[in-house]
This record gives structure tokens, C-alpha cells and sequence, in this order.
């Protein structure tokens, strides 16, 4: 793994969970819609009020691309698979090969 990464644990879902990103704490709230078929990222500041609902996990593409909110992490995080194989998210490899990576290659 290339990247640092959020830990992502597909037997706990849903489930809440405490990250520090920067020199910010934060709580994030993943979870799976049947009906959608998608897993989902809610994050919320340390205290548990709710920045940004429903957020859906998409290979590839940042959390959070087009929306402003300056309560938001600075930092890009962005669901990928650092070895190349997979499509899509899914239950068999999120949290395995598909990890919420934060993009911050270069900013060493």
C-alpha cells in the first residue's frame, strides 16, 4: 500500500468510527444500501454533528468532489484499488484491495 488510508471494515458495517485527518478529529459513519447497492460514508466532526450525509463510495473518485463545505477534511480521500484490479466497490473487496486512500502523494 502506497498510500495512507482509512481502515474499512466490511464484518463491522454499519458502523461509526473516530479518524484524525490533519489536526482534526472527525467521525465517520459507513454503511450499505440494498437498494442502491452501494456502500455510503457519513462524517460527522468529533463531536457528532453530521457535516456531510450519504456520501457514496465510488472506485476512483474523491469523497466529496463537488461539494463546499470548509467543515470538510483538506485533505482528498479517494476509495481505490493500489493494485489495479478492481471495477467497482463491493463487499468482496472494500476494506481488501479497495481502501479510502489519502491522496497525499507528494505532499511528503
Amino acid at each position: 500500500m502506497i498510500h495512507d488510508y482509512i481502515p474499512i471494515d466490511i464484518n463491522e458495517i454499519p458502523y461509526t468510527q473516530d479518524i484524525q485527518l490533519a489536526d482534526t478529529s472527525y467521525q465517520i459513519k459507513v454503511y450499505y444500501n440494498e437498494v442502491s447497492d452501494l456502500f455510503y460514508l457519513d462524517i460527522s466532526d468529533y463531536d457528532g454533528n453530521l457535516i456531510q450525509a450519504s456520501e457514496p463510495i465510488l472506485l476512483n473518485q474523491p469523497l466529496w468532489r463537488n461539494i463546499n463545505n470548509d467543515a470538510l477534511p483538506v485533505e482528498t480521500i479517494v476509495p481505490m484499488d493500489e493494485s489495479g484490479l478492481a471495477t467497482e466497490v463491493n463487499a468482496d473487496n472494500l476494506g481488501q484491495t479497495v481502501q479510502l486512500c489519502i491522496d497525499d502523494i507528494g505532499d511528503e
